[in-house]
């Protein structure tokens, strides 16, 4: 399934707000966030922004890896912000699948 080039701002955890294109979200095919952004659900949103109740900086790096394709593992100043962004992962249903 191809998507638009569509632009999402995202406001996580109230307090990142980002964008990214909605080809991006959805690059895993059927992860939650392929399912979440592919205009079967209605998004909750505040002041225009799908609002997503998760960590901020750990949602910024699950994207940094989806907007490598998952070919560049994240690194990680310490090991629990690398357990968080595992567990995210997992959240979302993206496997770390890396290949270089």
């Amino acid at each position: 399934m191809k998507y638009d080039s569509e632009v999402v701002t995202i406001n996580v955890g109230g307090t990142v707000h980002l964008q990214t294109e909605k080809e991006v979200l959805c690059s895993v095919e059927g992860s939650t966030l392929q399912k979440l952004f592919s205009d079967m659900h209605e998004l909750k949103k505040i002041n225009e922004e799908v609002f997503l109740d998760r960590d901020g900086d750990t949602f910024k790096s699950v994207v940094n890896f989806l907007r490598n394709d998952r070919r560049v593992f994240p690194e990680f100043s310490d090991k629990n912000s690398e357990k968080l962004f595992l567990k995210e992962i997992a959240f979302w249903g993206i496997d770390k699948n890396i290949e270089y």
